[in-house]
């Protein structure tokens, strides 16, 4: 399906589940888009577990530009995205997330609109902590802005989030921020050793987020007029 974004058209694609409890928006990283195995298998996932998914892609995609979209483009890309969700899903709880890129940018989008934010959480398929090599160069700046749950997915050999570090911003984030470890697993969270899939290690990392959305949202209780 199409959508439009600032006056910009792009792309977007539903994973329903039967009965939703929730309604999970998540954007891909900077190289691959909406389509890739690990976004796949983290719909599927999600929607077996009760949980309905809309990915699209940021403008940059749609037009196979290497190059992401500016910062501005990719949050309207992102709220345009959220608009396009909340309504077919009314009165269910909205989470936004997304790998690497295009979770830090559901981030920025949170932090810059605090309380006005239409999610009830966020999720972080591998938060870019710093650009590789560069680990004085933290993007953590804005996290303390944000006023909803967020789970961290990080794996321990990230060449963009020196382990350590990642630990530490969520240990200042607490209580919204929770950590879930990827023992041995890099960017894009595949372990040494191991030969499993983009589309299964998608599959492992969506039950984790299914789980976080689900004790999430029964905490927050149904919404009282659609979705947030």
């Amino acid at each position: 399906m199409q959508f439009h974004a600032g006056g910009i058209q792009t792309s977007g694609l539903w994973t329903r589940a039967p009965h939703p409890t929730a309604v999970s928006v998540i954007a891909h990283g900077a190289g691959a888009g909406m389509t890739h195995p690990f976004m796949s298998g983290v719909a599927d996932e999600l929607a077996a577990g009760g949980i309905s998914v809309f990915r699209f892609n940021f403008p940059y995609m749609d037009a196979r530009r290497r190059v992401p979209d500016g910062a501005p483009v990719l949050q309207t890309t992102w709220n345009a995205a959220i608009q396009q969700a909340a309504p077919p899903d009314r009165g269910v709880p909205l989470v936004a997330g997304g790998k690497s890129m295009g979770g830090r940018i559901a981030s920025m989008l949170a932090a810059a609109q605090g309380e006005d934010f239409a999610g009830a959480a966020l999720v972080f398929f591998g938060y870019p902590l710093h650009p590789p090599g560069a680990s004085g160069r933290l993007r953590d700046a804005h996290l303390p802005g944000i006023r909803v749950p967020m789970l961290f997915i990080q794996g321990t050999r990230d060449p963009l989030a020196r382990f350590d570090l990642v630990e530490a911003v969520v240990k200042r984030l607490e209580p919204l921020a929770r950590l879930h470890v990827v023992a041995d697993g890099d960017h894009s969270f595949r372990v040494r050793g191991t030969t499993r899939s983009d589309r299964d290690i998608g599959q492992a990392l969506g039950e984790v987020a299914a789980g976080f959305v689900r004790d999430v949202t029964a905490r927050r209780g149904p919404p009282s007029s659609g979705a947030r």
